[in-house]
């Protein structure tokens, strides 16, 4: 073998033209899920005037109240819409650029992992060689699809440019320090600026400093080439590590209380349980994936009440242990494969614990995936040998067209909308996610071969739907508002269900958002003139004590308009911007409520409040659309 194949460069090479072939057809897919909130709808987006004020509006506009930052993905958001135009062809382009990037950074990082480890072991590894192969596996491996295809997931992909970026960085500066040629310095620098800009992409980027601990831990074991402990590093990751585990665990005690938090239908003991059997699930999907387990939606996980209920929960707990155990006993004797393992595991620190997210998306193995392939091919090809070199090889092309097949076959379920949702339901039958987008789609748009439509056949999917485990009241919602824009009648189960879904559990988002539909569809008359259904949905909403804001701005709409009762509208919006005083939407709602009850004074005050927010003028056009009415209304009384 030539150096310039012994490189790795030709290989890598290689393995981004396969890799760009293999997502080409999903390419031409269209907007799904989150993409509506964070793109499609978010017209913030839209900065054509090129004003810095309106650049920083866009990067400060990810729709989910209950989360901030993630800037510089929002400001690449609308970078795309400004150059690229809206349709969803340029955003999944520039996720796979971004995506062959990460490819590029990962065999960086793995060939400067292999040299500190030739350093440190005094051996001699093929470092190009082996790392290629591994980022030519990474490139392709079918799980990763979602944080390529799937537009807003650029926050994963994104984040992850900056952490590889790091690791990069500061493998090379770590090796020049154990030689003794540079400060620990440098390893500051690195770790700092890479996490500083990957987590204004995303949050799981402050791991980085977590994914080069265990470096040290299982190869350097914090020493210099002498052999005597690098203080500086050991203060390193006593800095980076310590402080902030004691602040996150006096955070964490603030509200982990085993209590159901966040909306979700379980609490944090079965979250953890429910997370190992996940986990082993991620394992599988990465290392031997199935087109039919691999979609977009897993929310037909059943939550694990018990260690035996399910009974594999009990079975994975202790498989995730033993790996775990594998791991710190071969930290010595085999440390890239005990980093492949801490890698996997630590990559999941932050959505596989005690933190109430939903309980599993694809995309949040895109860095854990590295690991578990750095562990395999350790396993295999670099400490253990269990393969000769060439049945190596052979391996290796095996399972490298195994992985592009699939990943290909996926980007063809993805190149189209209407055949995503129909694989997705027919993967998912128990997923609400799934069959509500299948119900939403026989709806408004599929037809029979004769030309029909399947408005009731869609009817039915969602009637069917809303009785499955988690479901939302989305479902009832929908019915409710089709058959009124159809004068059908509306049948009183779906109310009832509606309404006894809103008090079993405190309302999220999504609730909020589909009271906001049900409440248009009274103020637009398609749903009658008795809103006594809709006043026990929100009093069922309301019920739960603390409503978050979006709520509470969707119940001062429902008040304003149906109750016609101002005070309570306003009690609503006041209590929003309480608790949420940097929230510019809420303020220019409350703005906009005084405006129309004239009470200019305090309509002013709201505008001083808006000003003080108004970072870099993202607030301008909104200060000057109420300023402009506040003038022409006090003009109109003078």
């Amino acid at each position: 073998m030539n150096a310039a194949w012994r490189s790795g460069w030709p290989l890598l090479v290689l393995a981004v033209v396969v890799t760009a072939l293999a997502y080409r057809a999903g390419l031409h897919g269209g907007y799904i899920y989150d993409d509506y909130s964070f793109v499609v709808n978010n017209r913030l987006l839209d900065v054509a005037s090129g004003r810095f004020g309106d650049w920083v509006a866009a990067a400060m506009s990810f729709p989910s109240g209950a989360q901030q930052g993630r800037w510089l993905t929002m400001l690449s958001f609308a970078m795309n819409q400004t150059w690229s135009g809206p349709l969803p062809y340029g955003f999944k382009l520039t996720n796979l650029c971004i995506h062959l990037a990460n490819g590029a950074l990962l065999f960086l990082a793995l060939r400067a992992l292999f040299a500190l480890y030739d350093d440190v072991r005094g051996t001699r590894t093929r470092a190009g060689l082996a790392a290629a192969a591994i980022a030519a596996l990474w490139l392709v491996l079918p799980i990763n699809l979602t944080a390529v295809l799937y537009v807003s997931q650029r926050l994963e992909s994104l984040s992850n440019l900056f952490v590889l970026l790091g690791l990069w960085w500061y493998l090379r500066a770590r090796r020049r320090h154990w030689r003794g040629e540079v400060q620990a310095a440098w390893l500051w620098i690195a770790i700092g600026t890479c996490t500083t800009l990957g987590v204004m992409a995303k949050e799981s980027a402050v791991l980085l400093p977590l994914y080069t601990a265990c470096i040290e831990f299982v190869l350097t074991r914090w020493r210099v080439r002498a052999g005597s402990r690098s203080r500086a590093v050991v203060a390193l990751y006593g800095a980076l590590l310590l402080v902030p585990l004691v602040l996150g665990l006096a955070w964490l005690a603030s509200w982990v209380d085993g209590s159901r938090s966040y909306g979700r239908a379980f609490d944090i003991p079965e979250r953890l349980m429910t997370e190992c059997r996940v986990l082993v699930d991620y394992i599988r999907w990465s290392l031997a994936p199935s087109l039919d387990q691999l979609t977009l939606y897993h929310d037909d996980i059943a939550v694990s009440r018990g260690l035996l209920d399910p009974p594999s929960t009990l079975a994975c707990l202790l498989g995730l242990a033993a790996l775990f155990a594998l791991a710190l006993w071969q930290r010595h004797a085999r440390p890239l494969l005990a980093l492949g393992l801490l890698w996997f595991f630590a990559g999941h620190l932050l959505t596989g614990t005690v933190i109430p997210l939903m309980l599993a998306f694809e995309h949040r193995n895109y860095f854990p995936s590295i690991g578990l392939l750095l562990a395999a091919a350790a396993l295999i090809g670099i400490e253990s040998r269990l393969l000769q070199p060439r049945a190596l090889r052979v391996a290796w092309l095996a399972v490298l067209a195994f992985y592009a097949a699939t990943t290909a076959l996926r980007a063809n379920e993805w190149s189209d909308p209407d055949r995503l949702t129909l694989s997705e339901a027919a993967k998912r039958p128990q997923s609400p996610s799934a069959q509500f987008a299948l119900g939403h789609l026989m709806v408004t748009k599929l037809r029979r071969p004769d030309g029909s439509r399947m408005r009731e056949d869609g009817f039915l999917v969602l009637e069917n739907g809303m009785r499955l485990p988690g479901a939302g009241v989305t479902f009832e919602q929908s019915l409710i508002t089709f058959h009124a824009e159809d004068r059908a009648p509306i049948r009183r189960e779906w109310w009832d269900s509606l309404v006894a879904k809103l008090k079993a559990r405190p309302p999220s988002a999504s609730d909020a958002r589909a009271l906001a539909n049900l409440n248009h569809c009274y103020i637009d008359h398609y749903c009658g003139d008795d809103i006594t259904p809709l006043k026990d949905a929100f009093a069922a909403a309301m019920s739960h004590g603390s409503a978050p804001p979006v709520l509470l701005s969707v119940h001062a709409e429902y008040a304003w308009y149906l109750l016609h009762d101002r005070e309570q509208s306003e009690r609503d919006m006041r209590e929003a911007v309480r608790r949420a005083p940097l929230d510019p939407a809420a303020r220019s709602n409350l703005a906009v409520l005084l405006l129309s009850t004239g009470r200019f004074d305090e309509t002013r005050e709201e505008l001083a409040a808006l000003r003080r927010i108004n970072h870099f003028g993202m607030l301008d056009r909104t200060i000057a659309a109420i300023q402009d009415a506040l003038d022409r209304k006090e003009s109109g009384a003078q």
